[in-house]
């Protein structure tokens, strides 16, 4: 007897499993885990959300900011009185050209103290040969012509001219000889970027683009800013997002970045991430406190699970494994007094009795099964001897003697074969001989309008064992069906196949009187073992081997490459019931 034992002294499995249900809590853990991460992801969205909004509301100030100074200095530019500066100053007098310069100034004046970021604001008159700006008149060449008019002529026209730390807006009429230059405070300019660094006490903010750098920063440490710009250049490539967390030399810093179209640059504030979350840190360490306790838990509920319950049913699982491949010694022994108790008896008993039954039936069963082959193979024999006599008797009839003594002769060696006593198995090659005398037999009946081929055996298959009279009654099908229109070169091809216990015996021909419904209605009687009510032919060879050698062995036909009927025959020798 094989032993299998289970479980201990203990509460039924109910209470079990009950009482570590109430004790880990399980869902109310992993509830308050997800709260708290939704609570930690909402918070930080909540400030980044809030940091982007002010530096975008900065960003957009500031280039508001320049873009009303570009528009004052385009206006500037097309003033009535500084055209006829340009076109008609070498032709006025000298009081109207006072007074037009004068004018230029003024309004001059009125675009600087138009916005803070305005240090300086001027303009170079070809046609006068004079500089105006705020600080005065002066005639050219000077440093003031010879610094803005090479910045002037730069192609293609930059959205803003650098030079010397200095920053300009400028605008020239190439036709009228007019260039206006406003230059724009750098430390006024970088005291509004600072402005923006208030939204974060480490943050840092600049101004800048991959191909021309940083143009103004906050920043006392340049090293981040050139690494920043290139991965935002290419970060920005079909994403619309104004904030993203980026890597640099090991560092995550968190990065918003606004357009400055007047100046078509990006306005950039970055700031160590470790910054942002610096408020939520205080939660981290409960968030993964509560986590590991959850995990913990689980893992506590899963052992308890598989202790006390996937343990006894995998073993009652087992031990029905091994009952299906016909192993009834065995016993499951249960410690416990739960219903896995009951269930370890029950199927005890259950073997016990079931292996009671097979002993007591199998004897009576083998003696069935022996008693209904002997049936079926004696149902075959008479079979062919009625058309043989048939045979003889037409050819005395039309005088073939000569044919009538040569089929007298096959039938004798043919009836010897069939009803010679002893076991009902035979060699193969023995079976495979009867079924080339037989047809032979066939062959004269025919008047030799019918051949039949044959492979020889393998000689390794020639003493296996066979049923007796299994391959004629296919053979004999396929003389009485296949060629019964009177068709000549009728072809008869028998092949025999033996591999890994399998033995395959192929009947074939080339009959043009097999229909794909006839195919169709063979093949489903074969398969329906239990209706079948036929006992002889076909039926019969396919009963006798699915009885005797059990599922995967029988008759299987199909059409054959030739046109007719393929028949073949499958011996799973090793499934044989003993």
């Amino acid at each position: 007897m094989k032993l299998l034992t289970t479980g201990t002294k203990g509460w039924f499995v109910y209470q079990k499993v009950v009482v570590v249900f109430i004790a880990f809590m399980i869902p109310l853990v992993a509830m308050n885990i997800w709260v708290n991460y939704k609570e930690m992801s909402f918070t930080k969205k909540t400030i980044t959300d809030s940091a982007v909004a002010g530096a975008s509301f900065y960003a957009n100030q500031l280039d508001k900011e320049l873009y009303f100074i570009r528009s004052q200095q385009l206006q500037f530019v097309n003033d009535k009185d500084l055209q006829k500066l340009s076109f008609q100053g070498s032709t006025l007098d000298e009081y109207a050209l006072f007074e037009l310069i004068n004018q230029t100034k003024d309004r001059l004046s009125a675009i600087q103290y138009s916005s803070e970021l305005i240090v300086d604001a001027g303009v170079y008159v070809k046609e006068i040969g004079k500089t105006t700006s705020i600080g005065g008149i002066s005639d050219t060449p000077n440093d003031e012509s010879e610094f803005i008019v090479p910045l002037a002529g730069l192609t293609p026209k930059p959205s803003f001219y650098q030079k010397d730390g200095r920053l300009f807006f400028i605008e020239s009429e190439n036709n009228s000889g007019i260039i206006s230059y406003i230059e724009i405070s750098t430390s006024r300019l970088r005291e509004a970027l600072r402005q923006i660094t208030t939204l974060y006490q480490e943050s840092e903010v600049f101004l800048g683009s991959k191909t021309l750098g940083h143009v103004l920063s906050t920043a006392k440490d340049q090293n981040v800013i050139i690494p920043l710009l290139a991965q935002l250049e290419e970060g920005n490539k079909g994403n619309a997002n104004p904030s993203r967390v980026i890597d640099i030399a090991g560092t995550s810093y968190f990065v918003m970045t606004c357009p400055v179209g007047s100046l078509n640059l990006s306005l950039v504030m970055y700031v160590d991430h470790n910054e942002i979350t610096r408020p939520l840190r205080q939660y981290s360490f409960w968030f993964y406190a509560l986590f590991v306790i959850a995990i913990v838990v689980l893992l506590l509920y899963s052992y308890s699970l598989n202790f006390m319950i996937h343990r006894p049913l995998s073993k009652l699982t087992k031990a029905f494994q091994m009952m299906e491949t016909d192993n009834l010694n065995l016993i499951i022994e249960s410690k416990t007094r739960d219903e896995f108790h009951y269930l370890f008896h029950s199927f005890n008993r259950m073997a016990f009795r079931l292996k009671r039954s097979i002993e007591e039936n199998y004897e009576h069963k083998i003696a069935i099964q022996q008693s209904e082959l002997k049936q079926l193979q004696s149902q075959i024999n008479p079979h062919f001897l009625y058309n043989s006599f048939f045979n003889i008797y037409m050819m005395c009839k039309v005088g073939d003697s000569d044919g009538a003594a040569e089929l007298s002769q096959k039938l004798g060696s043919y009836y010897q074969y069939i009803t010679r006593n002893g076991s009902d198995e035979v060699p193969l090659y023995k079976e495979y001989q009867h079924a080339l005398d037989y047809c032979e037999i066939q062959c004269i009946r025919f008047s030799n309008r019918i051949r039949y081929e044959h492979e020889e055996i393998p000689d390794y298959a020639k003493a296996v064992t066979v049923p007796r009279l299994i391959i004629q009654p296919i053979v004999e099908n396929v003389f009485e069906h296949a060629f019964e229109d009177g068709m000549m070169n009728g072809i008869l091809s028998m092949t025999v196949d033996y591999q890994e216990g399998v033995v395959r015996i192929k009947v074939e021909d080339n009959g043009r009187l097999l229909t794909d419904e006839t195919l169709q209605s063979l093949q489903e009687q074969l398969r329906n073992e239990s209706g079948q009510q036929e006992k002889t032919g076909l039926m019969n060879v396919n009963n006798r081997l699915q009885l005797k050698y059990g599922a995967g062995s029988g008759l299987f036909v199909s059409r054959s490459q030739h046109g007719g009927l393929r028949a073949e025959l499958m011996i799973r020798t090793q499934n044989e019931r003993k």
